[in-house]
């Protein structure tokens, strides 16, 4: 998730905690637990300042790595803590330590789990990505109920606890709510896909009763759009990439097996360019516009099978993606089915 909703949920989780002294004004320990938490939510993230060789290594390896394991949330609770208790000396320790480890376990770890990106909660004992798809990473529907929420607790500080609950409840019925539609949705497109090897649907990008669904066949990979009043829609379809689709010099580059693994769906293609350079693009079907990838990772290769260049390519600027998101959807004859 964005930091402004990871920071609102550390301090919607700060609120769980019953105050010193309820109606009162907020004692220091109060205070402090609310500081733990914002800061537990939000110290994770300070993986983005750490170097990279590239962009591409920077995306997939140094930010959400270690400092978004489970067995770093130690850490982070402690460094939060101290400086909640450097502000407020007379803080217990204890609330504030427990409730700093609740911050970091689910303002943020669980946040970015719920983001389709994926999180590495169990490195170093394993690298593997694990992701709930309920939202995109920016959700306003998450962040505005927790935003009014903590508005409401600045401006009204006698209600600060009920404000910032209230916001937390309506977020979480969201998230409910989402969570409802994506078992009900996935149900859809395999009903709609039977002999499909695997069904999958994604949040869509300002949308809760619209969502991306890939198909996976055995030649081909279907990408469309499933919606509760509607049959699930194809939208475009794409051939498997073969397992010798790169050649041999690409496969062995790290950072070229570090975006095929991150790829649920890879999409991969080769072209060449001046002076002898090869260029990689690998995209992911999960990231798709009316069936269209819109994120991949370009990456140029030299003559002599060394990185030349990596980037990350988003499918035009926002303004551009808007634009193509707003556009009516062509009409579907009939939905689709596998032919049995």
């Amino acid at each position: 998730m964005d930091n402004l909703t990871h920071g609102l949920l550390g301090l919607a989780v700060g609120a769980l905690r019953r105050p010193d002294t309820p109606g009162a004004s907020p004692s220091a320990t109060d205070k402090a637990v609310l500081l733990g938490c914002l800061l537990a939510a939000e110290l994770p993230d300070l993986d983005n300042l750490l170097p990279a060789e590239n962009s591409v290594v920077h995306a997939l390896q140094a930010h959400r790595g270690l400092s978004h394991a489970l067995l770093f949330t130690p850490v982070v609770a402690l460094a939060a803590t101290a400086v909640a208790r450097l502000v407020f000396r007379s803080a217990r320790t204890g609330p504030v330590l427990l409730f700093s480890l609740l911050s970091v376990s689910l303002a943020h770890l669980l946040a970015d789990l719920w983001t389709g990106w994926g999180t590495r909660v169990l490195l170093p004992f394993s690298d593997r990505r694990w992701t709930l798809d309920w939202t995109m990473v920016v959700d306003p529907a998450v962040t505005l109920p927790l935003l009014a929420g903590a508005l409401w607790a600045w401006r009204w500080r006698a209600a600060w606890r009920r404000a910032l609950l209230v916001g937390l409840t309506v977020s979480a019925a969201y998230l409910g709510l989402r969570v409802a539609l994506l078992t009900a949705l996935s149900q859809r497109v395999r009903a709609a896909w039977p002999a499909a090897e695997r069904v999958q649907v994604f949040p869509a990008w300002l949308s809760l009763t619209t969502w991306r669904y890939v198909a996976v066949l055995p030649g081909e990979y279907v990408a469309g759009a499933v919606s509760l009043g509607s049959e699930p829609l194809e939208q475009r379809r794409w051939p498997r990439p073969a397992p010798d689709a790169l050649p041999a010099q690409a496969r062995a580059l790290a950072t070229v097996r570090e975006a095929l693994a991150w790829a649920r769906f890879p999409l991969v293609s080769t072209a060449p360019r001046p002076e002898g350079n090869l260029e990689v693009r690998i995209g992911d079907l999960r990231y798709h516009l009316r069936g269209e990838p819109t994120l991949q990772f370009v990456l140029l290769i030299n003559p002599e099978g060394a990185l030349h260049d990596a980037r990350l390519e988003r499918g035009g600027s926002a303004g551009e993606l808007l634009r193509r998101w707003r556009q009516p959807e062509p009409a579907a004859d009939a939905p689709p089915r596998d032919s049995r």
